[in-house]
């Protein structure tokens, strides 16, 4: 047998990777169950191992299914753990040797590599009545450009965790105007959902700020920020 071996399995709740050296063992677990598709770990993640797959071609309204990433090329994973630190929903899991890495004992973590998160934990629900735990580190602005709204999609409030985004019914009334979504800012944690769920680009989510404190390794974590802050798939093929 040679090493490293790599192997990766994907079920309905987990996707898997785990590389097999001589004398240790790696292992990243995603919990399909936890995810909600905000693409923070593929827009974060060094190596760009991660990604959210090609979902305009797959199909024209998107679900959260089909927004949730996958570790598409276990090769270039490196297990650095920054997609486990980054993630808002603690989807993501590091095993070493078998045993889960606490996020503390993360080496990037322990090594001051990154800062400290800022973080407010939250209980949230979605449109659906799915409550879920976020970690809200960062703040934004959402707009929303109608004119480019694909109408009667509802993507962006069918995948919103949080259910900020919502679709008011039209208007009876020939000339009243009723926007295609509306968004609620007090319930929005940035999180990314939307924008990486909407087919047209119309929802544009802009994140202002990281919330963190402490030491970090500029060299890392310059370019990470500016990776996180980076929301539209389509614009980032055009650059």
């Amino acid at each position: 047998m040679s090493f490293p071996k790599i192997s990766r399995s994907i079920s309905k709740d987990i996707e898997h990777v785990k590389v097999q050296f001589l004398t240790e063992s790696l292992e990243l677990i995603l919990d399909r169950t936890k995810c909600v598709g905000c693409g923070t770990c593929a827009r974060v993640c060094p190596k760009e191992a991660i990604s959210r797959g090609p979902v305009a071609a797959a199909r024209r309204f998107p679900n959260m299914e089909d927004i949730i990433p996958e570790i598409y090329d276990p090769k270039l994973c490196v297990f650095c753990g920054t997609c486990v630190v980054m993630c808002p929903f603690s989807a993501l899991t590091l095993k070493k040797d078998g045993e889960f890495i606490e996020l503390n004992d993360i080496q990037i973590v322990k090594e001051n590599v990154v800062p400290k998160l800022e973080f407010e934990a939250k209980k949230i629900k979605d449109n659906a009545g799915i409550e879920r735990i976020a970690k809200i580190y960062v703040d934004g602005e959402v707009d929303i450009v109608d004119p480019e709204c694909a109408g009667g999609c509802e993507a962006c409030a069918d995948v919103c965790p949080s259910g900020a985004i919502t679709v008011p019914e039209k208007s009876d009334k020939g000339w009243e105007t009723v926007p295609n979504v509306v968004v609620d800012p007090k319930k929005c944690i940035f999180c990314g959902s939307c924008d990486n769920a909407c087919p047209t680009g119309a929802v544009k989510l802009k994140i202002t700020d990281v919330k963190s404190s402490g030491d970090f390794s500029e060299l890392f974590w310059e370019p990470l920020l500016k990776r996180i802050k980076t929301l539209r798939w389509s614009e980032q093929k055009e650059e």
